[in-house]
């Protein structure tokens, strides 16, 4: 479920299926690393999207948390750390975060959040239909992580 107010109906209806939030961590860079923060945000944007399509019921895909990367993810970490106190006081299971920025993984215990680190493939040179195929394999490679973390 994307958090939009006519899925919000479905999982107000249906709260004890859905126990998981996923979370984008989008870096942004306006100067020298415009191009590679722009291909991170592109690449985990799609992954995040494909992966709420497979899990839809179970998973709430937020909006991407997204930070300047000039600033590093310590300047953020306080505010994310907010997040997964609020997902958890509102009895959510499972906090999953996913990112291409391996800076976060250092914070993966402290957030409380499943952080999953992608490294971002530049999509830019990809047609549609190889990109899909892309995201769908790799995808189906992240799904046995969810499970995993869900049987803890």
């Amino acid at each position: 479920m994307k958090l939009q107010a006519k899925e919000m109906d479905v999982y107000l209806q249906s709260k004890s299926y859905v126990d998981t939030v996923l979370v984008p961590l989008i870096p942004i860079d306006f100067g020298e690393d415009l191009k590679l923060t722009a291909s991170m945000s592109e690449y985990t944007t799609a992954l995040t999207e494909e992966l709420e399509r497979q899990f839809k019921g179970r998973v709430i895909l937020t909006p991407s948390f997204t930070y300047l990367k000039k600033d590093g993810v310590a300047a953020v970490y306080e505010t994310l750390l907010r997040w997964n106190e609020h997902i958890n006081d509102n009895e959510v299971k499972h906090l999953f975060v996913l990112t291409s920025d391996r800076d976060w993984l250092q914070f993966e215990k402290e957030i409380g959040a499943y952080c999953i680190w992608i490294p971002a493939l530049p999509l830019e040179h990809i047609d549609e239909s190889h990109k899909y195929t892309l995201i769908h394999e790799q995808v189906q490679q992240l799904l046995p992580i969810f499970i995993e973390k869900w049987s803890v």
